[in-house]
């Protein structure tokens, strides 16, 4: 994750809802908003960042996580991503390894409530295969 140290995360928001009576075709997407980004004054380095991970199923039903994230890292990239967020600059790869722990954490516990409600996964998982014999 260049050159950041993931300090901290929690969730701050976990929302669901699934239609029983959807009968229609599965449409899904994914979105992921940073919705804030602030410098922590009381540590060096550090910054606090608030997130919604959220997976649209239209009809089917909807699933939200909030949270947030407790990152450090050297001054120049901290000074970064404070700068790209503040410019709306989101392809720096600070931001693009952000992104990366927002979906792993975000993902786990929505692959959680996807169990719980019956509602599609909403990536695809690796998965084995026979390897065939030329």
């Amino acid at each position: 994750m260049t050159n950041l140290k993931l300090a901290g995360s929690r969730f701050t928001k976990i929302d669901a809802e699934r239609n029983d009576d959807f009968s229609g075709k599965l449409e899904m997407t994914t979105n992921i908003k940073i919705t804030s980004i602030e410098k922590i004054k009381e540590t060096k380095d550090s910054i606090k960042l608030k997130y919604v991970f959220a997976v649209d199923y239209k009809e089917l039903g909807k699933i939200t996580v909030g949270g947030i994230l407790f990152l450090s890292g050297d001054s120049k990239t901290i000074k970064e991503i404070l700068k790209s967020h503040k410019d709306k600059k989101y392809e720096t790869p600070e931001y693009i390894s952000i992104t990366n722990v927002i979906i792993q954490k975000a993902s786990i516990k929505a692959f959680e409530i996807e169990e719980e409600l019956s509602l599609p996964i909403h990536i695809k998982l690796p998965a084995l295969s026979m390897k065939k014999d030329n």
